[in-house]
């Protein structure tokens, strides 16, 4: 598979990833792609995050200062988020 189809096919899925997030009600913070990963979509934290964190569904990857950053996987790409850690305040 060329570049220009791996970048298209990626286009596609971050297209399909932001109309089912925009459906649930998250807000779209912006998207980024190379050729050596997943698309990444970051999304601003809501609560239904810690829902999606509860059933196993997304992880915490990240702990830095006060802020933990979660991320769940969406139409092939990679959702993150950030969020405070309020147990660090």
């Amino acid at each position: 598979m060329n570049i220009n189809h791996r970048v298209h096919n990626s286009i596609n899925a971050i297209n399909q990833a932001v109309k089912l997030l925009s459906r649930e009600g998250f807000i779209i913070i912006g998207f980024y792609h190379d050729s050596q990963s997943k698309p990444t979509v970051e999304i601003d934290y809501a609560p239904k995050c810690n829902t999606y964190i509860t059933i196993g569904q997304a992880i915490y990857y990240r702990h830095e200062g006060y802020y933990r950053f979660g991320q769940f996987e969406l139409e092939g790409c990679r959702i993150i988020w950030k969020e405070r850690n309020i147990r660090r305040s």
